[in-house]
């Protein structure tokens, strides 16, 4: 009995598989290439910063017109905005700024034993740009550093 259902099975698998149909598409691939020019921007610098001890979150925001939390915040001090000032010469166009560029959506930076602080809501001003400094509760005292990318379509 066994014999006969092996035998029957394997007949079906083989009449299935004759009775097959293949179908194909040919597929082209594409692709699109575009050399960036390199520009130089100077550093973001949020500068020097203390706050007091048992803060709560905070922050500080460098642009323009520069602020921060007076309630959590001692001091602030010796902070640059980033520059862009070769963005002109690099592209050739004279109409570029700041405002076609694309900034990620935060900027991480590490510091001691894992500390980070984030930047975030960015302030742009022609060919220079600023942001907003998250300063976390409890933050532990030490130099905080991150690179990211800046580009510019045009």
């Amino acid at each position: 009995m066994r014999k006969y259902f092996l035998l029957s099975a394997v007949a079906l698998l083989t009449a299935t598989t004759a009775n097959a149909t293949t179908d194909y598409a040919e597929v082209t691939a594409k692709a699109t290439i575009e050399v960036a020019s390199v520009f130089s921007c100077s550093d973001l610098n949020f500068g020097k910063i203390v706050v007091k001890n048992g803060h709560e979150d905070t922050y500080v925001v460098l642009g323009y017109e520069v602020e921060y939390d007076k309630e959590n915040i001692i001091s602030f001090s010796e902070y640059e905005m980033a520059a862009c000032n070769n963005l002109l010469e690099v592209t050739g166009n004279d109409s570029i700024m700041l405002d076609h560029a694309t900034l990620p959506e935060t900027i991480t930076l590490s510091g001691p034993n894992g500390s980070k602080l984030t930047v975030s809501d960015y302030q742009i001003f022609d060919w220079d740009f600023g942001g907003k400094l998250n300063i976390p509760a409890g933050i532990q005292a030490g130099e905080y550093t991150g690179s990211f990318t800046v580009t510019v379509t045009y």
